[in-house]
């Protein structure tokens, strides 16, 4: 038999779970692979910068202002452009450097844990297990959008100031060079860079005029001339006219941090700011805030000079964002949750290397922190799959736009038009090539881009006879304008629903409706007077029957009930009357349609009425209040009743 002692055992241990972190860590980014195969729409803030982007050459792109007053760092942009060249423009390539900048993240936090702080290796990969699997980390790793960037760039300049320290970057000016490089680099592809950068300067300088190393000295502020050249250079040719611009100050008025400690107004707004900069780790904040507080004082009691520096960056994040530099904002403090989970295993380890040996203490030491850890982690992954499959809560409502895009490129036909809610233009640009006016197999321009003047709108609409009517991020107080317009002056009707995102299509033509069903009696049984059984209901159109999700919002106080008029009856009446929709209600009605029945799907509906004399009758749909489906081309289905 062979024993494995204590040592041995406990080495064994930490291989097993350093192993399950790890595939932890790699199922994270197979669910981000996964969401890039869902061919998810931009939002609206995506494709503004996407037109820069995509509708612009390199040179176009970096000359400043950017379409639609949008900002990024210009190397971003740049590494950005080139994928595109060589990869296509698809939504998936204009996102990939995200989900690139995210596992440069999880290595760069890795390394700055276990060499700068010496966390054991087990602790070191649940602090990045918990980054990869953070909720925010996943949705903005497949953005396009420069904020894991900066999560990214932030670490790789205390990285790079590690190096320098340990003399990885040369001798001398050479590696105050290289650093200043580093820095400048960073700044290039990260705003929140620069004042990492400065604050890692900053404390250096100190660190070397404390130790009266002159050549140390010199070597800093070489650094810091060059990463200060490069930045004056970037703010004057790129970053000034988006920095002074009046409207994007006064966007951000309201998430600057007041010093005004004495005010208890200022104390409730920079509470609320920093709550909800700590939203993001809310399913953990009750043991993350408090341990990542302990190890970061336990670090600053050992005078860990990295520490220090992180302390320093977060003063001049505040100063930045009191005087209008920088705003708290969750998205661009992007950087926050990675250095909270660096420190909060900082003082877990803490734990361990503070308990001495001894079997009375051994629980404490072992069981204790792995518990803290496991906890976290169990807490922060527990939604994880959910991303990976396209859960309707992992993304925007109303921001699924580009199976409704599809679905008009192939069904427009010549004579139709889609009309496009002013917040989808872009999207729709993006989708079918910007400096285009038509969409699907058409010879002449057919898309009317919607704007603001609703009134204008429903003229141009009307105009065009039948449309297609894309609605995307809608406002529904402002859409019941269009929507109430259209309805008075023709047939609207619901095509497609994609997670709150409305395709409806709109005719005066009573012919050109889309809705159609066929009725099938096979499960009825007519005797006795009696009607009775399940009547099988098809849905054989192009558009939702009884869709339960209205586009537009009416009040209470509204002269009519919305919840009639969207609804779809079963009607029974006799071959010999002619019945139209308006009074269609006040004959035998058998049941309703329910729930929406979508294109090409089929429900069974409960039908059981008695007291029918023997003969003939028909079962019809009824469209409350719009029309009888026998009028647009839907049976009715005839039967008899029997004694």
């Amino acid at each position: 038999m062979i024993m494995i002692d204590k040592t041995d055992r406990s080495t064994l241990y930490s291989a097993i779970m350093c192993a399950l972190l790890l595939v932890v860590i790699f199922y994270s980014l197979y669910v981000r692979v996964q969401m890039y195969t869902l061919g998810i729409s931009l939002w609206t803030d995506e494709a503004r910068l996407a037109e820069s982007i995509v509708d612009r050459t390199m040179r176009e792109m970096l000359t400043p202002p950017l379409a639609n007053m949008q900002t990024a760092p210009v190397l971003y942009l740049v590494v950005v452009k080139l994928l595109t060249i060589l990869f296509g423009t698809s939504e998936a390539v204009l996102r990939v450097f995200s989900f690139i900048c995210m596992i440069g993240m999880l290595i760069a936090q890795g390394v700055i844990i276990r060499k700068i702080f010496r966390v054991t290796m087990v602790y070191t990969l649940f602090s990045v297990a918990l980054s990869s699997t953070l909720g925010y980390y996943v949705y903005y790793s497949n953005e396009l959008k420069p904020y894991m960037g900066d999560a990214l760039f932030v670490l790789l300049v205390f990285l790079g100031y590690y190096a320098y320290r340990k003399g990885l970057l040369g001798k001398g000016i050479q590696s105050a060079l290289i650093l200043g490089g580093v820095f400048s680099v960073c700044l290039l592809f990260s705003t929140p860079a620069v004042f990492a950068a400065a604050a890692v300067a900053f404390v250096e300088l100190l660190s070397c005029l404390r130790n009266k190393n002159r050549t140390a000295v010199l070597n800093i502020i070489i650094a810091g001339a060059v990463f200060m050249a490069v930045f004056v250079i970037n703010y004057y040719l790129w970053l000034r006219p988006i920095a002074t611009y009046e409207g994007m100050v006064e966007y951000w008025a309201d998430r600057k941090f007041d010093f005004l400690m004495t005010d208890l107004a200022a104390i409730r707004h920079n509470i609320s700011m920093i709550r909800d900069v700590l939203e993001p780790v809310r399913n953990i904040i009750w043991i993350a805030a408090p341990f990542a507080a302990f190890g970061f004082v336990i670090s600053i009691v050992k005078r860990n000079i990295y520490t220090a520096a992180f302390g320093v960056f977060f003063v001049i994040l505040l100063v930045a964002s009191a005087i209008d530099k920088y705003p708290i904002y969750t998205r661009l403090w992007m950087f926050l949750y990675a250095i909270i989970f660096i420190y909060v295993f900082v003082f877990i380890d803490s734990i361990r290397m503070a308990v001495k040996d001894g079997i009375a203490v051994k629980a404490v030491k072992t069981v204790v922190p792995l518990s803290f850890a496991f906890i976290i982690l169990m807490s922060n992954i527990s939604y994880l799959s959910d991303y990976g499959r396209g859960e309707d809560w992992t993304h925007w409502s109303g921001n699924h736009a580009n199976p409704l895009i599809a679905y008009v490129e192939e069904n427009i036909r010549e004579g139709e038009t889609l009309y496009s809610w002013h917040t989808a233009n872009l999207i729709v640009k993006y989708k079918i090539g910007y400096h285009t006016n038509r969409i699907g197999n058409a010879n002449e321009d057919n898309i009317i881009f919607g704007t603001t003047d609703f009134r204008n709108d429903i003229e141009k609409i009307m105009d065009a006879g039948g449309t297609y009517l894309l609605f995307y991020h809608d406002n529904y107080v402002k859409t019941r304008t269009l929507i109430e317009g259209l309805k008075k002056r023709g047939f609207l009707e619901l095509i497609m629903d994609e997670n709150d995102t409305y395709l409806y299509w709109f005719t005066t033509d009573k012919t050109r409706i889309r809705m159609a069903a066929a009725l099938d009696t096979d499960g009825l049984d007519t005797g006795g007077g009696r009607v009775y059984g399940e009547l099988g209901v098809t849905n054989t159109g192009a558009a939702i029957i009884a869709p339960d999700k209205p586009l537009e919002y009416i009040p209470p106080s509204a002269d009519f009930n919305l919840e009639n008029y969207e609804r779809v009856f079963i009607v029974l009446h006799s071959p010999n009357e002619r019945l139209t929709v308006k009074d269609a209600m006040f004959e035998i009605i058998l049941g309703e349609i329910e729930a929406p029945v979508r294109p090409g799907e089929r429900i069974d509906v409960i039908i059981d009425y008695s007291g029918l004399e023997p003969g003939e009758y028909l079962i019809d749909l009824v469209a409350y209040g719009k029309y009888l489906f026998s009028e647009i081309g839907s049976g009715p289905v005839k039967f008899t009743v029997r004694k």
